[in-house]
């Protein structure tokens, strides 16, 4: 059996800078719950009609707040069969988007073009001896119903620079690929769509809008991992997502209650996520079958957007270190 213990060790700071780690998570949490006891907002915008439709994760005010949830985790990476500590930052927030490009909507956009989006940036830094790894992830979700419409991916390092994008208008879908690999350097492959049809990588966010109860299942079709610098034809194999039991799982962040998940694709050793009891359900760990490794640092609502003037470094510190 996989053992929930953390695989990497949290940042040295001592007892007291846990403490209070673990203090200000259970706090913003706390906050949370109380955000959602007053229900969805209410009228406005392309997700008011037929809100009993729409997806109770995704529909909740927090969304509404004009912050992003930021996530840090302390993390390993597999990279040249070699694991690889680094600290990941999963970043939650809601956008208006164009549904004909496919883009962030400015202001002032034709509200006939509009859907509401969720979206989650993946940002992945790690050293691999001499040259660093520099990933992000983008998935857009429609915010009614958690569909995926759009991933992109970017990947650079000291050997090339590759990008990835998935596209999803009505029924058709499609991975386009452009890569610095010989017999990759640019293709698009077709895609089929259907909610049994999910991208590995929009499962960090996608698990959390499912009903979070032991004993939810999914019988899927999983379209392999797009995080990386190559871009063969994707395999798209069965697989099945089951919420198992709940457990206390131990974080840098805390201990916490979590719903254990298990993805299995194809028969081969599953993903396992954990999803802390109660709104926002964060994803708390992951571990993957390579032996690569989440483990929650901290979580914070910010404007990050608004934090790029000299002394915003400071939020990367957690809630422990940001200003009162």
């Amino acid at each position: 059996m996989l053992s929930i213990a953390p695989r990497l060790a949290p940042v040295p700071r001592g007892p007291a800078a846990r403490a209070s780690r673990a203090l200000a998570v259970l706090g913003l949490l706390a906050a949370l719950a109380g955000c959602r006891a007053r229900g969805p907002a209410a009228g406005g915008g392309p997700e008011a009609p037929g809100a009993a439709a729409r997806n109770p994760f995704a529909a909740d005010r927090l969304w509404d707040d004009g912050k992003a949830e930021v996530n840090a985790y302390d993390a390993t990476v597999r990279r040249y069969d070699v694991l690889r500590p680094f600290t990941a930052y999963h970043i939650v927030v809601k956008e208006d988007f164009s549904k004909a490009q496919l883009v962030k909507a400015d202001s002032g956009h034709d509200p006939g073009d509009l859907v509401t989006v969720l979206k989650l940036n993946q940002v992945l830094h790690f050293q691999t001896g001499i040259y660093a790894y520099h990933q992000m992830a983008s998935t857009f979700y429609d915010r009614a119903s958690m569909d995926l419409l759009k991933f992109s991916l970017t990947s650079f390092e000291w050997c090339g620079n590759s990008y990835k994008e998935y596209t999803r208008r009505g029924d058709k879908a499609a991975l386009h690929v452009h890569t610095y690999w010989d017999g990759e350097a640019e293709a698009t492959y077709d895609l089929p769509v259907g909610p049994d049809v999910v991208l590995y990588d929009q499962m960090p966010l996608w698990i959390r809008a499912l009903p979070q109860t032991a004993g939810t299942a999914r019988r899927l079709r999983v379209v392999a991992g797009q995080i990386g610098s190559k871009g063969p034809r994707p395999e798209i194999d069965p697989g099945v997502l089951r919420a198992v039991a709940e457990e206390t799982v131990p974080t840098p962040a805390g201990a916490f209650q979590a719903l254990r998940w298990e993805l299995e694709v194809a028969g081969r050793d599953p993903d396992l996520y954990w999803t802390a009891r109660g709104f926002p359900y964060l994803l708390v760990a992951w571990d993957k079958p390579d032996g690569g490794s989440y483990r929650l640092r901290w979580t914070q609502r910010l404007p990050y957007w608004k934090l790029n003037h000299p002394g915003g470094e400071k939020y990367l510190l957690g809630p422990a270190g940001a200003p009162r």
